[in-house]
């Protein structure tokens, strides 16, 4: 009894459905359902098997182009194999039915969504499940890309969003790369290909809320993450890159290695002070606990001196002036007692000294 009980009920809401949109409703006597479009965007992104971030809908027009409340819209799943919820939607005062939900199928691929109303021909929806947590998109060195954050975005744990762009170096050197917005305070993140932290970015300088990184890179593979200080935020913005000469670390800037990295660079009166009249120039790498390095700096005019800090303490974990008593070329082993970014400084061990020198990280 109770199964044909709700046969009958779903029989009698379709030919309700019917007579709606076949009929006119209290929006007036005559008007017809006469066309259904888009009220949201029909290509969309998100992750398999979860949610898109905005629930398509679409509006229901009459015979006069007016919005038409009170028509019947069934929103059904036709390839992909996801879910919805609220399926079954009357327009309301503005013509516009949304469906509550949309999960994407387990598996990555596309994604369709259909809203139908009585006999007029569907509006489709497509999505493509792929997972923003993976790079997908290629950023070129000198190249601008115009990006968006948006909530079907990668996530970090604090609820903040990120666009991950695969960047590509055919030969080693020196690369820079800016994030900039009108619309919030940017945050950029540079990886190896296997996700390991390199460098990051808040604020380029205290006048600025745009972030850049400069980077001493070996060829290869890595990942740019587009990112805002603050969580939850969304809004457009651009990354450009560039690659800066092979070098050129002047004016106390900060500059991220990796193991592998090298240049030729040199000490300058504009470079870091330490003390009186010494200078020197600071570069940042990321070690893991346990991990080993080895600073090499030789010079044929500096008598070469390098240092290794953590990052925040000002105590020398590490010096070294002379590799042995052959030369004054200065070499460095060490290994990291913890996770973090730590200092890797070449200096001069007499005052006022500058001039070239050749320096790499092993």
């Amino acid at each position: 009894m109770k199964i044909s009980r709700i046969a009958f009920s779903a029989a009698l809401l379709v030919g309700l459905a019917f007579l709606q949109t076949s009929c006119g409703d209290s929006s007036g006597p005559g008007t017809v359902a006469t066309t259904i479009v888009a009220n949201s965007s029909t290509t969309l992104t998100a992750a398999p098997g979860a949610p898109v971030a905005v629930p398509p809908s679409v509006i229901v027009t009459d015979q006069n182009n007016k919005p038409m409340a009170g028509v019947h819209v069934i929103f059904a799943v036709t390839s992909g194999g996801g879910s919805i919820t609220g399926g079954n939607v009357t327009t309301d005062v503005n013509g516009v039915a949304t469906v509550g939900s949309w999960t994407l199928g387990a598996s990555e691929g596309s994604n369709t969504l259909t809203a139908t109303a009585g006999n007029l021909p569907p509006v489709t929806f497509t999505a493509s499940g792929t997972d923003p947590c993976v790079p997908a998109t290629t950023h070129t060195i000198g190249a601008t890309t115009n990006g968006e954050l948006t909530k079907a975005d990668c996530s970090y744990s604090d609820g903040s969003f990120v666009d991950f762009y695969a960047v590509t170096l055919s030969t080693a050197g020196t690369v820079v790369f800016n994030q900039t917005s009108s619309t919030f305070d940017t945050f950029l993140i540079l990886y190896d290909i296997n996700a390991n932290l390199i460098g990051i970015n808040d604020d380029l300088s205290t006048t600025s809320s745009d972030s850049r990184i400069k980077a001493i890179l070996p060829a290869g593979t890595y990942v740019v993450g587009a990112n805002s200080f603050d969580v939850n935020i969304t809004g457009s913005y651009k990354l450009i890159s560039s690659a800066d000469g092979g070098g050129n670390v002047t004016n106390c800037e900060v500059v991220f290695l990796v193991k592998g990295s090298a240049s030729t660079e040199s000490l300058q009166t504009t470079d870091c002070p330490r003390n009186t009249n010494f200078y020197e120039d600071r570069y940042i790498i990321y070690l893991k606990a346990g991990q080993s390095i080895t600073a090499s700096m030789n010079s044929s005019t500096i008598d070469s001196f390098l240092s290794i800090y953590a990052s925040g303490n000002a105590t020398a974990l590490a010096q070294n002036d002379d590799r042995d008593g052959t030369t004054k070329d200065a070499q460095l082993p060490f290994t990291a007692q913890a996770d973090g970014f730590y200092f890797v400084v070449t200096g001069s061990t007499s005052a006022g000294v500058t001039g070239a020198y050749s320096f790499s990280v092993q």
